[in-house]
């Protein structure tokens, strides 16, 4: 089973953070996951459409500039970190797994993939409720490993994780069952979960075939 540091290594840095990433991989993570937002034409590395929880920054992203953006403190004197910045630190040494979270993320993801500095994507995983942005990036590149976020009708995210010829399944620890499990493997899919935080469920959550956790403690790893 995989351990993805989630947001990085959200329990021991800021999320989200380069500092959070470097955390991740310091504890030995199989992939890193961030979310990232557009803002202008920059695809930024940041959760909320909010600022108040993660930064010292107040109100909606949308209504700051990019260099406003890049002034706030995202806790421990980290800024915000722009999609390039991560993929600088993990790219060719880590698994990646971005996750989308806004429209026209994808068009962004594309120009950014498209520099050879980052042409070598078999280390990515895209994922997203947002189907559109999945299924432009699937016309753009077939061979991208793709990830469908289950929304609450099950059936509906498989459905779609069939049409794009996605990778893997991404659902909460609410929605596992072992039906699941075995429909997400029967359909030749991955199937991810978050965010596990107790060893003691990812010790079963292993033993029942689950392929991946998200964790914000990745050091809690089964021996």
């Amino acid at each position: 089973m995989l351990m993805i540091g989630h947001r990085g290594a959200k329990g021991y840095a800021p999320e989200n953070t380069l500092l959070s990433v470097r955390k991740a991989m310091e504890l030995g993570v199989d992939c890193v996951e961030v979310d990232v937002h557009l803002l202008g034409e920059d695809l930024i590395v940041l959760h909320d459409e909010t600022l108040e929880r993660t930064t010292n920054g107040r109100g909606r992203l949308e209504n700051y500039s990019f260099e406003e953006i890049r002034r706030l403190d995202a806790g421990l004197g980290e800024k915000i970190p722009t999609l390039p910045e991560v993929l600088a630190v993990t790219h060719g040494v880590v698994d990646l797994n971005i996750e989308l979270k806004g429209k026209g993320s994808s068009d962004a993801l594309i120009k950014i993939l498209d520099n050879p500095l980052f042409d070598d994507h078999e280390k990515l995983l895209i994922s997203s409720f947002l189907i559109e942005e999945l299924r432009t990036l699937r016309a753009w590149n077939s061979g991208l490993k793709i990830g469908v976020l289950a929304s609450h009708n099950l059936d509906e995210s498989f459905d779609w994780c069939i049409k794009l010829k996605a990778f893997s399944l991404h659902i909460n620890q609410q929605q596992l069952t072992l039906d699941i499990i075995k429909k997400a493997h029967r359909s030749g899919l991955k199937l991810y979960v978050y965010t596990v935080n107790d060893r003691k469920e990812m010790e079963k959550m292993e033993k029942i075939g689950v392929d991946a956790v998200f964790s914000d403690f990745p050091d809690r790893r089964p021996a």
